[in-house]
């Protein structure tokens, strides 16, 4: 039976505008961050961020993409973990068909081995995505660290955040969009 309209948290939608198919039209932009989106859906599938309710790790990355602006930043900031978390690889991000700034962010967003963390701020400061996409996850990574238990881990950890923005900040201030 089709829903009521009328009901309440029931939206009328027409489609009668959208042809044969039912499929939209959408920009190479949205596109692309439909499929980052799908694409970070599935290589999280399973994992848990380290919160205190051990969250479904998808919820991570989806509050960067949402605090960020921008088709091409959401898609970075979608995917900013798969290459450092999961088995998914730059070839195939390419593969998606991702565009290539998009994937450029993703690369400096991630941390490799045997990296210091301060070198990697600084390969992140270099990309103006990632340095967009970095902050809003530094942001909703102390906002988390900050509900944990007091350890010494935990107080080091928020240290190095707020060292980590303040750095993207000034990068923010001094480099061209």
């Amino acid at each position: 039976m089709p829903a009521n309209p009328s009901e309440p948290g029931v939206i009328a939608f027409d489609a009668s505008g959208l042809g044969d198919h039912g499929v939209v039209n959408l920009d190479a932009d949205a596109e692309a961050l439909e499929v980052a989106v799908e694409l970070a859906c599935r290589a999280h599938r399973g994992q848990r961020y380290p919160s205190p309710e051990a969250e479904p790790y998808i919820l991570h990355p989806l509050r960067v993409m949402v605090a960020v602006d921008g088709f091409r930043a959401q898609a970075a900031a979608v995917l900013h973990d798969v290459l450092e978390d999961t088995e998914v690889t730059v070839e195939e991000l390419r593969a998606a068909g991702l565009p290539i700034d998009v994937v450029d962010a993703v690369v400096a967003l991630t941390h490799r081995p045997g990296q210091s963390y301060e070198r990697y701020i600084e390969q992140v400061a270099c990309d103006a995505i990632a340095r967009e996409v970095k902050l809003a996850d530094l942001a909703d990574n102390l906002a988390n660290n900050r509900r944990l238990p007091n350890t010494t881990d935990v107080v080091a950890r928020i240290e190095r955040y707020e060292r980590a923005i303040r750095r993207l900040r000034a990068a923010s201030e001094t480099s061209p969009s």
